[in-house]
């Protein structure tokens, strides 16, 4: 499961037949204020091992569930628990939603020349994967993922020499920016060498959380710095010479051909009698000694 959604949802709208459920909901941008947004999402209900649990309309509900951005955000449910509905008395409004910000599990490789360093302590890259779109049914979606993270305390400083060697683990909350390009602002980082154990952040929960504004800010930046790489990024290829290529080949030294039989010859003629060899072996012993 390489991109995981958890959140509480408000229940927009929902349909439901004997194989699965399907329809909208919103959740909350962030912690601080009533700003939502819409997703799709679906959910399989005919199998015995499933986790989701019927919900109605206009009530809030905590949702687990495979993310992924197309068109538009989309989640294929894998669990659900129902928190609170609609009664006759008391219709439930988005603004009854709790307030917390989406998670975001995303495990990829990393795409590669995109890391950038934001200054003050603070560095990102993109990790891009193919996905499966569960709620359309769409296959192989091209999945970015930019992940911005704090390495103040240079808890991070192994990344940056070992992008092309891993595969990232990233957590943390989920910001759609202005590009509609979907953000995580990690909370911790793990990553995977081949063959060896993943490779903890040791991340601390001290200080101070930033404001909505500073995140819009730093999304916004890092969205520009990105789009002046594509930029000047060279679209030619280099050219490979195959004329020097050939030449060079041509040039390589071919093994020299010997005669047998005149090498046999002159190993004989040189070759010492059983006498001299006796000799030899004896004076070579004697200066041994």
């Amino acid at each position: 499961m390489s991109s995981v959604f958890i959140s509480f949802c408000f229940v927009k709208t929902v349909s439901v037949n004997e194989k699965f459920l399907t329809g909208s909901a919103l959740y909350h941008v962030s912690n601080k204020e009533d700003e939502f947004r819409q997703f799709n999402y679906k959910g399989f209900t005919a199998t015995p091992e499933t986790l989701i649990e019927n919900f109605e309309k206009n009530s809030i509900v905590l949702m687990i569930g495979c993310y992924v951005y197309e068109d538009t955000e989309y989640l294929t449910l894998i669990q659900t628990v129902p928190i609170s509905s609609s009664t006759n008395d008391d219709t439930l409004l988005p603004e009854d939603l709790p307030y917390t910000s989406p998670l975001l599990l995303f495990s990829a490789p990393v795409l590669h020349n995109s890391f950038l360093s934001l200054g003050k302590g603070r560095e990102c890259f993109i990790l891009s994967k193919r996905l499966y779109n569960g709620v359309n049914n769409h296959r192989n979606i091209d999945a970015k993922i930019t992940v911005s993270y704090d390495n103040s305390n240079n808890r991070y400083d192994a990344i940056k020499n070992n992008l092309k060697k891993t595969v990232m683990s990233v957590i943390g909350q989920l910001r759609i920016g202005k590009t509609n390009t979907p953000h995580i602002i990690a909370s911790d980082v793990e990553w995977n060498y081949a063959g060896t154990d993943s490779k903890p952040s040791n991340t601390s929960n001290g200080g101070k959380q930033k404001t909505k504004q500073s995140f819009d800010n730093l999304l916004n930046s890092i969205e520009e710095k990105y789009a002046n790489m594509n930029s000047k990024s060279p679209n030619k290829k280099q050219r490979v010479n195959l004329t020097s290529t050939a030449r060079s080949n041509a040039s390589i030294e071919k093994p020299t051909t010997t005669n047998v039989l005149n090498s046999v010859n002159e190993i004989k003629n040189r070759a010492p009698t059983s006498q001299e060899s006796a000799k030899t072996s004896t004076d070579h012993e004697i200066n041994i000694d």
